[in-house]
């Protein structure tokens, strides 16, 4: 009897690394089918989507937007995937709203966006469109490491990123709120498989949006604690993968474009 209930929980844990090795795998694999639709647009339309230059993106037939004018973070084709001009990290109003429906609309995403139902983002903070944790699916894909995570676009110094978090909302002045909420053991997994598997270094870190435009690092404690995603004992930060065995939903993620 022993045995048996042995080879049970023996089979059920193995199960599980199984599952959270595939839901690693997926991720990766999402960001980069991303990056290569974005240089896949990039090719054919000489312009990074979202921020392509108004004319070019009326020749092509995406869809302009509502007030792109071609003014800061308004189709201005400068390579940066802006938000609205009154900051860059603002979320579906500006070149960040503008961004999944020209790769949607060009065909090189999976998905639809904005989805049916979903009323089309805005270049300016006035009337965007607000969004829920109910409909954030709409205009945001949906993250392959579940847990109510998705991804946006923001870009901080003049490098872009892809944000990984769960969203709770965003308001009709496209300020976004959200949530750390993966696994730490999983974090560390997607960073080490594909850069230095260091929270704060390299092309993939802990930091996301949190609240009122602010790029924030997930939490850390020294030493590491059941609430922390990383240790900071060290300048550059280790996982907490010892604590809880790395389960508890204290990360988020960024991935520079590449």
């Amino acid at each position: 009897m022993l045995v048996i209930i042995g080879l049970i929980v023996g089979g059920v844990l193995v199960g599980q690394d199984l599952i959270a090795a595939a839901e690693v795998r997926a991720q990766i694999s999402q960001i980069e089918k991303y990056n290569t639709a974005v240089n896949t647009f990039h090719n054919k339309y000489n312009g990074i989507p979202g921020d392509l230059a108004v004319a070019s993106a009326s020749a092509f037939g995406l869809t302009v937007g509502a007030n792109c004018d071609g003014g800061p973070g308004r189709r201005d084709g400068n390579g940066i995937i802006d938000g609205n001009a009154l900051n860059s990290m603002l979320q579906g109003t500006g070149e960040t709203g503008l961004f999944w429906g020209d790769l949607s609309s060009a065909s090189l995403i999976d998905i639809i966006i904005p989805n049916s139902g979903g009323a089309s983002f805005s270049c300016t903070n006035t009337g965007a469109v607000a969004v829920s944790t109910a409909t954030a699916g709409l205009y945001f894909p949906t993250a392959k490491i579940g847990r109510g995570n998705y991804l946006y676009v923001y870009e901080i110094g003049g490098t872009n990123y892809y944000g990984l978090s769960e969203i709770i909302s965003n308001d009709i002045s496209g300020y976004m709120l959200s949530n750390a909420s993966i696994p730490v053991i999983a974090a560390y997994n997607i960073d080490k498989k594909i850069d230095d598997g260091i929270p704060l270094t390299g092309h993939v870190t802990v930091h996301y949006l949190a609240t009122d435009l602010v790029v924030g690092n997930a939490s850390s404690a020294s030493p590491a604690n059941s609430a922390s995603c990383y240790d900071s004992t060290t300048t550059n930060g280790a996982y907490a993968i010892t604590v809880n065995n790395g389960a508890r939903l204290n990360c988020a993620l960024s991935f520079q474009f590449q």
